[in-house]
């Protein structure tokens, strides 16, 4: 009994040495798990749908580095429609090219929720490629019609993606910088730019301007959303802040600054390492970073310059980091130049060149897809079309009506009817799709093929379907199209960021300047996230010329941004709004936005209300609009003593630092003399004159629909007091709303709710309580000749212009045939009097 006692009690120490030990050990094995849900993949609708008998989807993943990914799982939502063939019904996923499911499309009873366990090898960090086929055949109905009722979605909002590790999350060094910025875990977060001090100053606004870029850059597509966040110094008996104790808004966060400025916020070890041209990455507590992996990255120097050098290198998406935390520069250079993205201008292409292999389709339609880009000064001829050569097959038992359809960034563009019944061969067939359809920068061309069988078929039992091949030799021939640009365009804005990005043919653009006027940091955050938005669409970083606060009018091409009651009277000289006007209703829209962000929002009867009281508004100041001011005028209290005053020397380094680009950008002109441009410039006017015509905006009807009142502007225009004769007009870009509650929600809208894609005309309104926008006709178009001195481009210029006014052409050829019946008289009477007097001599010289 004593030995049995002893054994038990050795037997409970040993277990509980073992518990002691594996509780110790917990942390050590503790498995890392993040959650990616599949909607931060994308911007717009949190789910995809896949249409027809065969579709493919592409989702672009940027994950995260993790240690020792032990397995990742992909958790997927999706339903689909009732008339799906249960056996011939599957949706397929790929990982990086590797099928992981193949996952059955069954009559709908709900949706469907799949875990697809991967292997870890199969992800890695960096970019990812997650990709959705599916295929489908109809119950009971085999036809073109039929295929309309195959449809399958994955609601990416209740899908996503989790990594599993052992080895917790890793130290960020600055090799794996830019896959944390882009990572797909914190794609919903905004990157926060930290600033020491509580004002933004000129150098800060051109240094987070050149950060905020390559971030656009390192997302692709996504919107990206910056904000700016102060980091204020010692408070009177109070300690200052430093990196573990500041309350960071986010798990992305990048601190730009002087050594000095920025050495209480590090710490004195920290700041110590700051001997020149300073980069350096450093986690920040989970606290802070939400679910672990947060960082603070360094941009710092000993002086403005070498900020400036530790920036640009940042900046420079180009060019790998070291695997280490903290580097002193020592190959600052200019950021290489990415490679040209692939433009189609005049010429033949073959659908090989534009990425799209060749496809052989089963079934009764066929959906492809084709991008096309075209330069910025793309300016149709209207009588003139692309044309569409097609080679391709139609084979099986085909029925009457089969036909090829083409559309053009979603407009039907053309279509071509299959003669033959049981096949057909298209060689080289001639489609023309109008140039008018087409627009500067990316184009989305669809080919539809519907294949209707011969006669009613047994779905279940039809063996051989009509079949579809679309070879890519097929090509798209671009005949020539004159280099010109009208202007206000906010939809070549949002495509090719013109005129603030990449003219044509990789040529350089030159600086603008990036103007902000409004102390909150809500206005420099929104700055940041249009630069580098326009950074996308550029494909490229912009030389930027920064100004805080208003002290003249630009000199350059301008961003504008700040609060409507601070900007200057003279920005809205041109401007297609009255200063008043648009304020009233971005305030009024304001009031409408905040009510719905709360929770509560504004019945219908109250936002009549108030609509109503902002025109009676309008109706009592129009006596007293002659009284308006329209040239510049002091700022608000607070918004005097500009910064560009107080730091002219910043400013000034900035204007040489782009002066290299404004330089190179001018090269291709140089050879030209003044009096050249100013005899073209004088030609674009009358060219202008002739051609465009003045919309004036119906400010009144802006109101009537209550739903819409708008909380944040953005209008482009021709820049008040620009010289006549001059042949590139300057152009400003205002971004503007009432508060900076109000701007910071529209900017989070601009990308969830799809309002970049939907900028066009002269301006455009929004609100983030409706996802639609209210477009404004371009008013007081200019337009800006990209080739002046080209007599080709020159001609196609006059015909093209001649086209879109029937009636001066109509003018033109009839002031030509009176010229011509004119000359013919003139000529013919001549010719009579010679004859005349020939005759009446005649006869005189023989009688003498």
């Amino acid at each position: 009994m004593r030995d049995h006692t002893g054994a038990g009690r050795a037997g409970w120490v040993l277990l509980a040495l073992l518990s002691l030990w594996l509780g110790c050990t917990a942390p050590a094995l503790a498995v890392d798990r993040r959650v990616i849900p599949l909607s931060n993949l994308r911007d717009g609708q949190p789910d995809v749908t896949l249409n027809g008998e065969t579709e493919t989807v592409a989702l672009r993943a940027v994950l995260p580095p993790v240690v020792g990914l032990t397995s990742a799982v992909l958790a997927l939502s999706y339903e689909n429609g009732i008339d799906i063939l249960p056996e011939k019904g599957s949706m397929s996923v790929f990982i990086n090219g590797s099928p992981v499911a193949d996952l059955p499309l069954a009559a709908f009873k709900g949706p469907v929720n799949a875990s697809i366990t991967l292997p870890g090898s199969l992800i890695r960090p960096g970019e990812n490629q997650i990709v959705f086929q599916t295929t489908a055949q109809h119950r009971a109905i085999c036809t073109v019609r039929g295929t309309y009722d195959l449809w399958a979605r994955v609601n990416l909002a209740a899908s996503s993606l989790t990594l599993l590790s052992d080895g917790g999350v890793p130290e960020p060094d600055l090799a794996m910088l830019r896959q944390l910025l882009a990572g797909a875990d914190r794609a919903r977060e905004p990157l926060a730019i930290l600033y020491p001090g509580n004002e933004v100053d000129v150098d800060h606004l051109g240094w987070g301007s050149m950060v905020a870029q390559s971030y656009g850059l390192l997302l692709g597509d996504q919107t990206p959303r910056v904000m700016a966040v102060p980091v204020p110094g010692k408070p009177a008996g109070g300690a200052a802040p430093t990196l573990e104790t500041f309350p960071l808004p986010g798990g992305k966060n990048i601190l730009i600054g002087t050594r000095d400025r920025i050495a209480s916020f590090l710490g004195e070890t920290r700041a110590a390492a700051v001997t020149g041209p300073f980069l350096a990455v450093y986690p920040v507590p989970a606290a802070a970073g939400g679910t672990g992996g947060g960082f603070v990255a360094v941009a710092s120097g000993r002086t403005q310059q070498e900020v400036d050098q530790a920036v640009m290198r940042l900046a420079d998406v180009g060019r790998p980091l070291p695997t280490q935390t903290a580097m002193i520069v020592a190959d600052a250079a200019a950021p290489a130049a990415p490679p040209t993205p692939s433009v189609q201008a005049e010429g033949r292409y073959r659908l090989s060149d534009l990425g799209f292999q060749t496809v052989q389709h089963s079934g009764y339609r066929y959906t492809g897809r084709i991008g096309l880009t075209l330069p910025v000064g793309f300016a149709p001829v209207g009588d003139r079309a692309i044309l569409f050569h097609v080679n391709g097959a139609f084979e099986g038992d085909l029925g009457p009506g089969a036909v090829l359809n083409v559309r053009v960034n979603g407009k039907s563009a053309g279509a071509m009817e299959i003669d033959k019944r049981s096949s057909g061969v298209i060689e080289n067939g001639e489609m023309p799709l109008p140039m008018a359809l087409f627009r500067p920068g990316p184009n989305l061309i669809e080919i539809e093929a519907e294949l209707p069988p011969a006669g009613a078929n047994d779905c279940v039992f039809a063996v051989r379907r009509p079949t579809f091949t679309l070879l890519d030799t097929s090509s798209i021939e671009i005949p020539g199209f004159a280099r010109l640009v009208t202007l206000p365009s906010l939809g070549n804005f949002a495509n090719t960021a013109f005129p603030y990005g990449g003219i044509a043919g990789g040529e350089p653009a030159p600086p603008f300047d990036l103007v902000v006027v409004g102390r909150d940091p809500a206005w420099f955050g929104a700055a940041w996230s249009l630069t580098a938005k326009l950074a996308q669409r550029a494909g490229d970083l912009m030389a930027v010329v920064p100004y805080v606060g208003w002290t003249a009018a630009p000199a350059d091409n301008a961003l504008i941004v700040g609060p409507v009651a601070a900007v200057p009277q003279a920005v809205f000289a041109s401007a297609p709004l009255p200063a008043d006007r648009l304020a009233g209703l971005l305030e009024a829209g304001a009031l409408i936005a905040q009510a719905k962000a709360r929770g509560e929002p504004m019945v219908a009867a109250d936002r009549r209300a108030l609509a109503d009281r902002l025109r009676q508004g309008w109706s009592s100041s129009s006596a007293r609009a002659g009284t308006v001011r329209t040239g510049a005028v002091p700022q608000p209290p607070g918004m005097a003593g500009p910064a560009l005053a107080a730091d002219g020397g910043a400013t000034n380094r900035w204007q040489r630092m782009a002066g290299d680009a404004k330089e190179s950008s001018s090269a291709a002109h140089g050879w030209v003399p003044d009096w050249a441009r100013r005899v073209m410039a004088a030609a674009a006017r009358y060219v202008n004159h002739w051609t465009e015509e003045d919309a004036p905006v119906d400010v009144v009807a802006l109101s009537e629909n209550t739903e819409m009142l708008p909380e944040a502007a953005l209008l482009q225009y021709r820049a008040p007091g620009t010289d006549p004769l001059t042949w590139a007009p300057l152009t400003w870009t205002l971004l503007t709303a009432s508060d900076p509650r109000s701007i910071d929600r529209a900017m989070r809208s601009l990308g969830e709710a799809g309002v970049w894609d939907k900028l066009r005309g002269g301006g455009a309104l929004w609100s983030s309580a409706a996802p639609a926008v209210t477009t404004l006709e371009a008013s007081r178009p200019y337009q800006i000749i990209l080739n002046p001195f080209d007599i080709g481009n020159l001609i196609l210029i006059l015909a093209r212009n001649l086209s879109q006014r029937i009636e001066l052409l109509f003018a033109l050829l009839l002031g030509t045939a009176v010229v011509l019946t004119v000359s013919m008289r003139l000529l013919l009477k001549s010719g009579h009097r010679e004859r005349s007097g020939q005759e009446r001599n005649g006869p005189e010289r023989s009688g003498s």
